[in-house]
């Protein structure tokens, strides 16, 4: 009762109730199949799981009447854990990790079967799309490890995983409990004491038992197409002589600011295996089949252009100290992690290789992989090998060496990876330190003279741009040889000497003929619209956002960052005010780590509508530009009184016609793209919420005149969860709020409106639920050779 645990209840009954009390809140072709409701404190929240998604009501108030509904559409859940109830314990728990809405937690009676409700989320979260083939031809029989019968007190102690038998696991799981899919394959199975690790063709499974007795159980399911990484350690010398898997994967959560700790909880699986008792390489190879692709070739015999690479050291002592990286032979690199080290697949190559003090980087047809060799002077036998996935990185950039101490160059990615880490502060009376980025934004170092970074620019240009809709290159294609060879001397001195140093607008013609000259640009790529200021530059092309910014006092040391179209999540444009001359613009993209480009932009030098109404094209353009009501009705104007003006003007909205200001964006300004048309619109004081048949649009009104207004566009396609609160008592109007990446929109409705909230809900249920679009890594079609 305290607890407020739910108990299930008749889902065919309680549809009936839905139906009749919110006859707007299913779909008609959406019902019910699990049912719950809050058995503590007044009972009165429910829990459903539909045909669609997963449905929360949950009444608000001392009377109730403000109700609640939060939809997470089955497509948002990366991951979800079911635990079992404990001897101390009483109850059971429901787990779900779901893209922007985060974790939802719910409590279960202890007399609940919670296998059906496993089977049932397993169905409707895991589908096709996580189904990968059966594991190659390594798979374990057990006898190996099961001869020594129980796994030893030291690797217990150090939480040591040994192989088991993947058929034996698979009989078990798919009879008492019936855990596993019917067309789900086990193909690897570790265990260590009372917990397990295993690999299924549709899943990454942990087992959890735990508390003295072992009555408390969590199973946690991991979609494959949640991993964003992995690596594994060998074994070391002495008393290490345990290796090591990791997957890197990032569970939605409520960011956590605590010094100290993650931002994000659960952004890693670490499993160390008893030495011996398994084959590292064979789980690595396993791994990377689900990861990047199955591997279904002969072996590869690329020769890149970069063949014959001599490696003659890193010839000065400063780079040697600073670990600087120095390209090699990627041919020798190819032949040595094929065959020496059996670590790519066989469909794969290195095209470009690299190598520092004693560290290596590859540059792979489907990967970057980072060789860390550990122990003094690199003589240990701990090895760590990581890799990370193309489909992984969002933004990349290239920057060129500094003056004095700075001589050396970079390549920067950013990742879809949340590992920020908030550190702590030294002294207890300093400030909080800025928070550390880890795995979410890498940076690798160059010797500035042994490497070309503006090949290496062209060459993850060809590797990250994508092409055909949302697809990257296919790993198939090689980077043609043209692109791979040494940039002519001077190259990135003269591109920034035609730029010039004061600000004003760049020729597009110009700059797109500059920029095809130094090979900064594809073949088929061009530049829409070129911008300056001060130093540093921006230019709108055809396939990203490219960004040319000036560091340091001399400014020598310049970076090149390439920002993507396919990975812009929102976009805003803002307009000159009264005191403020300045235009801006604001992109934010997929990443977790400074994923914000700015750009101030002088009045009477840009478009900004113009520039808007481009990254629209390539985001939203393709998008179903068709309404999403059903039975749309003729706008009625709200009636007002003085109290409801008066809080339009704090914070409520008040609904507006929306054909009108369809009418008005078309042109005044030039907001909306032809097929693209307003639902929903609503009046808070000066600003506008507008939901259209694409995307949300929020346009601020600022300052005091309220000559500047900035517009900014959340394409509904990327929005993954959303929730509308009915009216209460009083002056509580309803409420809209969706759920995205990054800041969530919400939107409080003046009293009087409770139909409109339920139109809102039809738009974003269709757009949600019926249409989603698909993440980009979901597009990349992994079982194709």
């Amino acid at each position: 009762y305290i607890g407020n645990n739910a108990a299930q209840i008749d889902a065919k009954e309680y549809e009936q109730t839905i139906r009749q009390d919110d006859p707007q809140l299913l779909q008609h072709d959406e019902h019910l199949v699990l049912a719950f409701k809050g058995r503590g404190g007044s009972g009165r929240d429910h829990y459903m799981f539909t045909t669609k998604r997963l449905l929360i009501r949950d009444k608000k108030g001392m009377t109730g009447k403000r109700i609640a509904y939060s939809s997470v559409p089955y497509s948002s859940i990366r991951a979800f854990s079911l635990e079992t109830s404990g001897k101390v314990d009483d109850d059971q728990e429901l787990k779900i990790y779901a893209r922007c809405i985060g974790k939802v937690s719910i409590d279960l009676v202890k007399d609940i079967d919670i296998v059906p409700i496993h089977q049932f989320l397993s169905t409707m979260v895991i589908g096709e799309g996580d189904a990968g083939e059966a594991a190659k031809a390594f798979a374990h029989d057990g006898t190996a490890t099961m001869s020594g019968g129980k796994t030893g007190v030291l690797d217990v102690l150090g939480s040591n995983y040994a192989q088991i038998d993947n058929k034996e696991v698979e009989q078990r799981l798919k009879s008492s409990p019936n855990i596993l899919l019917e067309e789900e394959k086990v193909e690897l199975a570790f265990k260590c004491g009372r917990d397990s690790f295993i690999l299924t063709s549709h899943r990454v499974l942990k087992i959890d038992v735990q508390g003295m007795s072992g009555k408390k159980v969590e199973w946690l399911s991991i979609m494959w197409r949640t991993i964003k990484g992995f690596s594994i350690e060998t074994a070391g010398n002495i008393m290490d002589r345990d290796s090591e898997l990791t997957l890197f994967f990032s569970l939605p959560c409520t960011p956590n600011p605590a010094e100290g700790f993650p931002r994000n909880s659960r952004t890693r699986m670490k499993i160390d295996f008893r030495d011996g008792q398994a084959d590292l390489f064979a789980i690595q190879r396993y791994i990377s089949d689900k990861v990047l692709g199955p591997d279904t070739v002969a072996t590869s015999e690329y020769t890149g252009t970069m063949a014959g690479q001599n490696d003659t050291g890193s010839g000065s002592l400063l780079a040697w100290l600073g670990d600087d990286n120095r390209m090699i032979d990627p041919t020798e690199a190819n032949r040595e992690f094929h065959s020496d080290i059996p670590l790519l697949q066989n469909c794969e190559s290195v095209e470009l290789a690299f190598r520092g003090r004693r560290d290596m980087v590859l540059f792979t047809t489907k990967r970057l992989v980072f060789v860390d060799i550990q122990g003094f002077m690199g003589m240990g036998k701990k090895v760590e090998y990581v890799s990370v996935p193309w489909t992984t990185v969002t933004a990349f950039s290239v920057r060129s060496a500094g003056s004095w101490v700075d001589k050396d160059s970079e390549a920067c990615f950013w990742l879809d990876f949340d590992d920020v880490f908030n550190p702590m502060r030294a002294n207890q009376d300093d400030p909080p330190p800025p928070p550390i980025p880890r795995r979410s934004f890498l940076e690798i170092d160059f010797q500035k003279d042994k490497v070309d970074i503006v090949m290496v620019h062209r060459y993850l240009s060809e590797r990250l741009m994508r092409v055909n809709g949302h697809h990257l290159m296919p790993h198939t294609s090689l980077v043609p040889s043209n692109l791979l060879v040494p940039s002519p001397p001077g190259t990135v001195e003269n591109l920034v000497d035609w730029i010039g140093n004061n600000a004003a607008a760049i020729d597009s013609e110009a700059a797109d003929e500059k920029l095809h000259e130094t090979g900064i640009l594809q073949d088929d790529e061009h530049v829409a619209f070129a911008f300056k200021s001060g130093r540093d530059s921006l230019y709108l092309t055809n396939k990203r956002l490219f960004v040319i910014d000036v560091q340091g006092m001399t400014g020598k040391r310049k970076e090149y960052m390439s920002v993507p179209m396919d990975v812009i999540r929102s976009w805003s444009v803002e307009s000159a005010g009264s005191f403020d001359r300045d235009m801006e613009l604001r992109v934010w993209f997929k990443g977790f780590w400074n994923n914000k480009v700015k750009q101030d932009l002088r009045k009477g030098k840009a478009d900004i509508f113009a520039i808007q109404s481009h990254i629209a094209h390539f985001i939203i353009g393709n998008a179903d530009g068709k309404t999403a009501l059903a039975n749309a009705q003729a706008y009625k104007p709200t009636p007002k009184d003085g109290a409801t003006t008066f809080l339009g003007y704090l914070n409520d909205a008040h609904m507006k016609d929306p054909l009108e200001l369809t009418s008005t964006l078309r042109s005044e300004p030039a907001l909306l793209q032809e097929d693209e048309s307003i639902d929903a619109a609503f009046k808070c004081g000066r600003d506008l919420f507008l939901i259209s048949t694409k995307r949300i649009i929020v346009v601020d009104k600022k300052g005091i005149t309220g000559k500047s207004v900035e517009y900014k566009s959340y394409p509904l396609m990327y929005n993954k969860a959303f929730k509308i609160e009915t009216e209460g008592h009083m002056l509580n109007g309803s409420e809209v709020k969706v759920y995205t990446d990054d800041d969530n929109i919400k939107q409080e409705l003046a009293k009087g409106q409770k139909d409109i909230v339920w139109s809102i809900h039809e738009i974003l249920s269709e757009k949600m639920l019926n249409k989603p679009q698909k993440e980009i890594e979901a597009e990349i079609d992994l079982t194709a050779v």
